[in-house]
C-alpha cells in the first residue's frame, strides 16, 4: 500500500475508508476536498471513479491498481427547496429514497421511477438506465448541475429559471455517462406534476434515434471537460 498516497488523500479533505483498504476509497465532504483530490489524481497519475453508495459494483469486483474511488455519500443535503417554483436543489450523495420522503406529503411531484432508485440521486442520473425510463424523466426535470472538473474547478450548467433553459441543453449528455466528465456535486430539478411518460406520444422513438451524434458529442465533451483522462469509463 502506498503510505504516501495514502496521506495525500488525507490532507486532501478527503476520509479515507480504511477498511476497504488496498482499495482506496476516499468520501468527501465538500467542493474543496473533490477539487484536492483530484489534484492529487493528477500528480500521482490516478484515475478517479466517482459512485454514490458503491452498490453497484459486484461483490468480486476488482478495481485497477490506478483507481481511486469517491463515495459521495458525505454530500447528502437538500439545499433549497421552492415550492412556488417547483424546483429542488440537492447534493449529489442524497439518496432519492430521503429525498422522497422528504417531499411525501406537499403538492411536488417526485416520480416513482425516481424515488425507487437504490442510490443516490447523482446515481440516478448518471448510472445506467436499461428500460430508458428513469434517464427520460430524469432529461424532462434536470434544470442544472454543478460538476468539478479534471483541472479542479467547479464548473455551473443550466439555470434554476425554467425560462432560461432553453436552445440545446448540452449538459443532458452527462445523463447516463457514468461520471466520465467529472464529480457531479448537487444538481437542480424541476419538481412540478407533469404529464406521464407513457402519455407523451413518439418517445419510443425519440430514445431509439441514431445513437452516433451522442458519440460525437460525448467524444467532444470528454475532450474538452476531461482532457488528462482522470475520471474512468
Amino acid at each position: 500500500m502506498d503510505t504516501v498516497l495514502c496521506e495525500a488523500i488525507r490532507l486532501s479533505g478527503c476520509q479515507l475508508v480504511e477498511r476497504l483498504l488496498p482499495r482506496m476509497v476516499a468520501v468527501p465532504q465538500d467542493e474543496a476536498a473533490i477539487s484536492n483530490l483530484i489534484q492529487v489524481a493528477a500528480e500521482k497519475r490516478k484515475r478517479i471513479c466517482s459512485t454514490g453508495t458503491g452498490s453497484s459494483f459486484a461483490a468480486n469486483y476488482q478495481p485497477p491498481d490506478d483507481m481511486i474511488f469517491l463515495l459521495m455519500v458525505g454530500m447528502n443535503q437538500l439545499l433549497e427547496i421552492r415550492p412556488m417554483d417547483a424546483i429542488v436543489v440537492v447534493e449529489a450523495g442524497l439518496l432519492t429514497t430521503n429525498l422522497a420522503q422528504q417531499m411525501a406529503g406537499s403538492d411536488l411531484d417526485f416520480p416513482a421511477v425516481l424515488a425507487d432508485y437504490p442510490g443516490t440521486i447523482a446515481g440516478a442520473v448518471l448510472g445506467p438506465d436499461h428500460g430508458g425510463l428513469r434517464h427520460a424523466e430524469i432529461r424532462r426535470r434536470l434544470l442544472g448541475l454543478e460538476l468539478i472538473d479534471s483541472e479542479g474547478r467547479a464548473l455551473r450548467f443550466g439555470s434554476s429559471a425554467i425560462k432560461n433553459v432553453a436552445g440545446f441543453d448540452y449538459w443532458s449528455f452527462i445523463i447516463g455517462s457514468a461520471g466520465r466528465f467529472g464529480v457531479v456535486t448537487r444538481l437542480t430539478l424541476n419538481i412540478e406534476k407533469m404529464l406521464p411518460l407513457t402519455d407523451i406520444p413518439n418517445l419510443k422513438t425519440a430514445q431509439n434515434s441514431d445513437p452516433n451524434p451522442v458519440q460525437w458529442i460525448y467524444a467532444n465533451l470528454c475532450k474538452d471537460i476531461d482532457p488528462h483522462g482522470i475520471f474512468a469509463r
